[in-house]
């Protein structure tokens, strides 16, 4: 089992490790995927196009955004695990969910391209090692390990599926 990381630098990756239960980072990711996939199978096209209030995000730009935003938390993962050396960029969240028109999509498509990330995120995971899970990088100027990105894809997740829970189901 993985040490859950201990010391957040950054308090953005904080409020997200933080919603994470103890346990098997790896099990809770590929239980997490099956009850994330099984709960929004039940939403129809026409509610995954909606917002829940103007200006906000409709589900499937929320989808959507769960998705890249794991790509790119893998990325880091990656990166930092394979001991890059360059600082990593940020995402600016809103440019990426405008830019990908999410809305012309169906609603099984995107639930197909969660479930491949999380796949590929849960394989990557495989392949890290004991010395790479606690290495550091540096992602938007401040120090991040592989074990705080792992944990933050977790609780990215898991805060988006309360807020499904509670505005959108």
């Amino acid at each position: 089992m993985r040490p859950r990381p201990l010391c957040i630098e950054n308090p953005e990756h904080d409020r997200y490790v933080s919603l994470v239960p103890d346990g098997d980072i790896e099990e809770i990711l590929s239980k997490q995927r099956t009850e994330t996939i099984t709960l929004l199978s039940g939403v129809s096209e026409e509610s995954a196009g909606k917002a829940y209030a103007p200006g906000k995000w409709t589900l499937k730009e929320v989808i959507g955004h769960m998705t890249d935003s794991e790509r790119v938390m893998s990325y880091r993962m990656l990166a930092i695990a394979r001991n890059e050396s360059e600082p990593l960029p940020a995402m600016e969240q809103n440019q990426y969910v405008s830019a990908a028109n999410f809305n012309n999509l169906s609603w099984e498509q995107l639930l197909a391209g969660l479930d491949a990330v999380r796949s590929n995120t849960l394989s990557l995971l495989s392949t890290i090692d004991d010395e790479a899970w606690v290495r550091s990088g540096t992602v938007m100027n401040n120090p991040v390990s592989v074990g705080i990105i792992a944990y933050g894809i977790a609780g990215h997740e898991l805060h988006h599926l309360n807020v499904i829970r509670d505005k959108y189901l």
